[in-house]
């Protein structure tokens, strides 16, 4: 039985519908929908990713180094910006920044922008180590990934590169631990996750921020993947956004919806630290 409201909506929607028609009308609902769920514009000065790097770097120990990875480091704006808001911190020490940018002409553009305290690595980072063929859209392109989640017009050429996992990293360079693991690989960053697991175990990463969007559905990856592999460790997951993260006591199938946004994972001591926005599912505004 159909609730009177439910049929007076249903006419709305229809004569909405027949007024300005269905195209319209989706994209007017689509609009106040992402709104609504602070699914906003993939800038990180709306989407909170410069906002989650003011609050690590605000409620971090002065007197402790501060270490940042910058995964799929493109051409190096995340780093330059965590230096910038460490500098206006007051930090007496710059952030101890590892960034990884694979494609060979960006990571030429990468060396050339960033200062030398930043630690460049050609490298992918990934769930295991050898070679990989990377495909290419453009110098410094946003786009360029490990799967051609665009299609292959897009893509004007292909380049071998070498992969490695953030376990092997840590290892080899001396790393105890990373204050703050950004990741963007346009579709792989729950296989860089997957090569963390030794450090998300031993909880040596307080936040994680990865981007999750259409491009995960090309390796065949959901966000309830991130649930299955963090939560057993003790993190807490949620989605970031200028207001704070939104926190999930657990996996739902209402946040598979593939649109752009970037997550984290948290460690209860970190999660206490940054701000947080109730879930709209949560009853609370």
């Amino acid at each position: 039985m159909v609730s009177t409201p439910h049929r007076a909506a249903a006419l709305a929607v229809d004569t909405l519908c027949g007024v300005v028609g269905r195209r319209q009308a989706v994209r007017a609902a689509r609009f106040a929908l992402r709104r609504a769920r602070l699914d906003l514009p993939n800038s990180p000065y709306l989407n909170g990713e410069y906002a989650l790097q003011r609050w690590m770097l605000r409620t971090a120990a002065p007197d402790q180094p501060f270490t940042a990875f910058d995964v799929g480091a493109n051409i190096g704006e995340w780093s330059l910006a965590l230096l910038r808001q460490a500098a206006q911190a007051g930090r007496s020490e710059p952030p101890r920044i590892h960034a990884f940018e694979p494609a060979g002409a960006t990571f030429a553009m990468l060396c050339q922008r960033v200062p030398p305290e930043v630690r460049s690595n050609r490298l992918a980072l990934s769930d295991d180590a050898g070679e990989r063929p990377m495909f290419i859209v453009g110098p410094g392109a946003g786009r360029n990934s490990l799967h051609p989640t665009d299609g292959l017009a897009a893509v004007t050429a292909t380049e071998r590169v070498a992969t490695g996992t953030i376990d092997e990293y840590v290892r080899t360079a001396g790393v105890e631990r990373i204050d703050l693991l950004k990741i963007d690989t346009e579709g792989h960053d729950f296989a860089v996750l997957s090569g963390a697991g030794g450090c998300l175990a031993a909880q040596r990463i307080s936040v994680v921020q990865f981007e999750y969007n259409h491009r995960w559905v090309y390796p065949r990856r959901f966000l309830k993947d991130v649930f299955d592999l963090a939560q057993p460790h003790g993190y807490r997951v949620g989605k970031l956004t200028p207001r704070g993260v939104e926190g999930y006591p657990g996996w739902d199938p209402d946040l598979e919806t593939f649109i752009e946004g970037n997550y984290v994972l948290c460690t209860e001591e970190a999660a206490e630290r940054l701000p947080r926005v109730a879930w709209w599912k949560s009853g609370r505004r």
